[in-house]
């Protein structure tokens, strides 16, 4: 009975070792073949991608949602960088950002952006775009740093006081996706998520087979789920407030909302509740469109939550409109 113990200890041993070279020489493949498009900043010790296109100003910087990085907004990045200067960057652990495996709250994600910003030289008039959880960030990162910021483009941003007014379903639902993504961090470091392909599931089938590749190449990294992990764990709380989003005074706003009719999924998610969802969104996006005396909304009828990847030119159209805007004065 011992010596089978042993046998089976030696096999585990032999089939980790294994997965650990094939994920790690499978990753370093990827990293050749995808290398940054932007460049590399240290901020307290972390080594964080940027990539700055275009010139003009304001400057545009863009926050993406959980899990989401600079390479989520290759269909609207160098159109919108024909308008001004357009910054995307990655938090750690995304995308080419160095991963550091911990908590970090808004106030430290929007320190932080401070940090690159000011160590890459991004100086002059700012326009804050967050997606998402991003739409959380730039918040708070206008409430910590507002001084040269001239206007915030929110994209179906999340509100602080989602999780206690959205449906019991939904929190289910992150429930569950908290347990699949916890798994995936255990078993991806030994090429066990990149072996049976998981993360090709998670990607949008209709994008062409260079950027499913190249994002492919991401999300297999051996640190990307824990560190979407990370960042689900500390986002929990920005969207658990008792008050509401502080006010945005007269900063000019753009709301872009998506609207696409809400469907039932499965057994579990009818279409009774999915449309009870729905209305609650419209509710806390016309909350957060009032978070501003000089604000507009626009309603994305053809998108889900990623608008920026369901419909591109929208959200070019309507954000370098935004921006002329603030370019000619008139808001």
């Amino acid at each position: 009975m011992r010596k089978i113990f042993i046998n089976i200890i030696i096999v585990m041993i032999v089939l980790v070792g294994a997965g650990l070279f094939y994920q790690s020489t499978q990753q370093g493949k990827g990293v050749s073949k995808f290398p940054a498009p932007g460049k590399y900043y240290d901020v307290d010790g972390i080594s964080m991608h940027l990539d700055c296109r275009g010139n003009g100003s304001p400057v545009l910087i863009i926050e993406s949602g959980l899990g989401g990085g600079s390479s989520g907004w290759s269909l609207v990045h160098d159109a919108l960088a024909s308008e001004t200067r357009v910054c995307a960057y990655d938090r750690p652990g995304i995308d080419w950002s160095a991963p550091v495996h911990r908590f970090a709250d808004s106030t430290e994600v929007s320190n932080r952006l401070f940090k690159l910003l000011t160590v890459a030289g991004v100086e002059g008039p700012k326009i804050l775009l967050g997606m998402s959880a991003g739409g959380v960030y730039v918040r708070e990162y206008y409430r910590n740093h507002p001084g040269d910021i001239t206007g915030m483009v929110l994209i179906d941003s999340s509100h602080e006081q989602q999780a206690s007014r959205l449906p019991p379903q939904v929190t289910r639902t992150i429930s569950m996706d908290s347990i699949l993504i916890n798994a995936c961090r255990l078993f991806q470091p030994i090429g066990v998520v990149r072996g049976l392909g998981i993360m090709e599931g998670y990607i949008d089938p209709d994008l062409d087979e260079a950027t499913r590749q190249a994002l492919l190449a991401r999300l297999n990294q051996s640190h990307y789920c824990s560190s979407v992990y990370w960042e689900q764990q500390s986002f929990s709380g920005e969207v658990s407030d008792e008050l509401p989003p502080d006010s945005l005074g007269e900063l000019p706003l753009l709301v872009l909302s998506q609207g696409k009719e809400p469907k039932a999924v499965g057994d579990d998610f009818t279409l009774e509740q999915a449309m009870a969802q729905a209305e609650i969104w419209d509710t806390l996006q016309d909350e957060l469109m009032n978070l501003s005396s000089k604000s507009q909304r626009v309603i994305a009828y053809e998108s889900g939550h990623l608008i920026q990847n369901d419909q591109p030119d929208l959200v070019i159209e309507e954000v370098q409109k935004f921006i002329r805007q603030l370019q000619s004065g008139v808001e």
